[in-house]
């Protein structure tokens, strides 16, 4: 036998005997994987399971084409920055929201069933009914528990700790805590499922309990490109995980109409204001006319009127566009500096300057968010602080915007109407009462149409608002995703059970001869 065939010999020998080595302890390997397996089976016998919840939500259109506002589009002023889907997924994800949702649902208060072994949560069949007398600003802030014991139809036992013995109270009465006084009643269609077990009632901060769930739900677009969203969210009770993708949905859209109410609130009252003015400065334009042909005898002005209407016509309407981004500027600044509070400020209402759009833009979304975090916390808050200081910035900057806004279109107004006087006067030799009359009778235009224009852009606003479509659309309601829980998995869970009941012996049989 040559060395070569020796050799493979050799290999093959020490090969068997490596493979023998395990093969004779098979008895431990297959102890092991059972007993690993009965170990899996039990984790997840007692194991709490996690359900899948999901929607689908398509953004409708961005939120400055539903602005009421979005009449003005026409003249191209004051035209902001359109909200992209991703501006939509922080606003559907914002804490304010969740902290809504957690107050609909009553997520800060859990009742726990106990068991043996397992205890589980009680969300839609609760057997009591918890009322507290104090006021919600001490219940969303508290941390707090106790257990309960429904010992009968009329009595239950309350502690503080299960070691301690049950203070006997009867349904209905009051039961002083650190929190304040809490009434519980029975809930008789489920009441009697519960009898005679122990319940804990957990009272969590709301704004915890919000934080928590704000980061177990993922809204992801369908794609880059895509206006659809998917909403999911895994929890051990998949009713109340369906029941939270819904008033997430719900909550999202209630405040984009609150928020787009109030916009066409203030732009009413704007639209108003102005054609109460305007009202008074046309009828007194036309008293002006009045007295002039009256004090001057002129009846016939009819050739002479149009002769001057036609001539310099391009000039005359850049002095009108002149004149009333001038007077819509005007009225813009007087509307900012004359306003106390923080309300929304009106949009695309006449002004050209990208700044102010933007600066009025962005005012608005704080001021919605300053009073979305004043429903559920007080002015000295230190988030809201922070936004009283950034909104009286961007009062500051709109205010100095309009400013200089107002002293170009001023200049511009007197260039404009400079240069047609001097056009007038080379053109025609007009009599000087027909000129007079003309500049009264351009004033009196440029007012009147003014004046037409709010009241057209009056009523499409009211019918925008009657009209306008939802900023969402519910494609698919929240709905549970499988009936199979998506933790853990029961085909992973063995698979690694028989992977760790051979990997066991192996590793001892192997750390055993090595160290032989």
């Amino acid at each position: 036998m040559n060395s070569r065939s020796s050799a493979i010999f050799n290999d093959d020998t020490s090969l068997k005997d490596a493979i023998s080595t395990y093969t004779k302890h098979w008895k431990w390997f297959v102890l092991s994987v059972v007993v690993m397996i009965c170990l899996a089976l039990l984790y997840l016998r007692y194991a709490t399971p996690e359900y899948a919840s999901g929607a689908k939500l398509e953004i409708i259109k961005d939120k400055n084409s539903n602005s009421e506002l979005s009449a003005f589009s026409d003249m191209q002023l004051l035209m902001g920055g359109t909200n992209t889907v991703e501006d939509e997924i922080q606003i559907l994800n914002s804490r304010s929201n969740f902290i809504e949702v957690v107050k609909q649902l009553d997520l800060n208060v859990k009742l726990i069933a106990l068991g043996n072994i397992k205890n589980s949560e009680v969300y839609s069949q609760k057997p009591i009914k918890i009322n507290f007398i104090a006021n919600d600003s001490i219940i969303n802030k508290a941390s707090f528990s106790f257990f309960i014991e429904l010992t009968s139809d009329n009595t239950f036992g309350y502690s503080l700790d299960l070691d301690n013995p049950n203070k006997i109270v009867g349904y209905g009465d009051k039961v002083s805590t650190e929190i304040g006084d809490i009434v519980i009643t029975p809930n008789l269609p489920y009441f009697e499922k519960y009898q005679g077990k122990t319940l804990k009632v957990a009272i969590n901060p709301i704004y915890t309990v919000a934080e928590a769930y704000q980061a177990k739900v993922l809204i992801s677009p369908a794609s880059e490109t895509s206006t659809i969203l998917s909403l999911s969210i895994n929890d051990p009770i998949q009713q109340k995980a369906t029941d939270i993708i819904n008033w997430l949905i719900l909550t999202y859209n209630a405040n984009e109409i609150e928020d787009k109410k109030m916009i066409a609130d203030k732009t009413a009252d704007f639209i108003n204001a102005r054609i109460r003015e305007i009202s008074t400065d046309l009828t007194s334009t036309d008293q002006t006319a009045e007295d002039f042909k009256s004090s001057r005898g002129i009846t016939d002005i009819a050739s002479e009127a149009n002769l001057a209407m036609n001539v310099g016509a391009s000039s005359r309407q850049e002095l009108e566009n002149a004149k009333m981004q001038l007077n819509i500027a005007s009225g813009v600044k007087e509307y900012v500096s004359g306003e106390d509070g923080f309300e929304v400020l009106p949009t695309n209402i006449g002004l050209s300057d990208p700044t102010i759009a933007n600066t009025t833009a962005k005012y608005n979304e704080l001021v919605s968010e300053r009073n979305r975090l004043l429903q559920s916390a007080d002015e000295k808050n230190p988030i809201v602080v922070n936004l009283d200081q950034q909104l009286n910035s961007l009062k500051q900057t709109m205010t100095s915007s309009l400013e200089g806004m107002e002293r170009n279109l001023g200049m511009q107004v007197n260039n404009l109407s400079g240069q047609l006087a001097r056009m007038n006067s080379i053109k025609y030799s007009a009599p000087r009462n027909q000129r007079e009359l003309t500049e009264i009778t351009r004033q009196q235009q440029t007012t009147e149409s003014l004046y037409l224009y709010l009241l057209q852009k009056r009523e499409e606003s009211q019918i925008s608002a009657a009209s306008s479509p939802a900023q969402s659309k519910i494609i698919d309601a929240a709905h549970a995703m499988g009936d199979k829980p998506v933790s853990p998995k029961r085909s992973i869970t063995l698979l690694a059970a028989i992977m760790l009941g051979l990997m066991i012996p192996f590793v001892i049989i192997y750390a055993n001869d090595l160290l032989d």
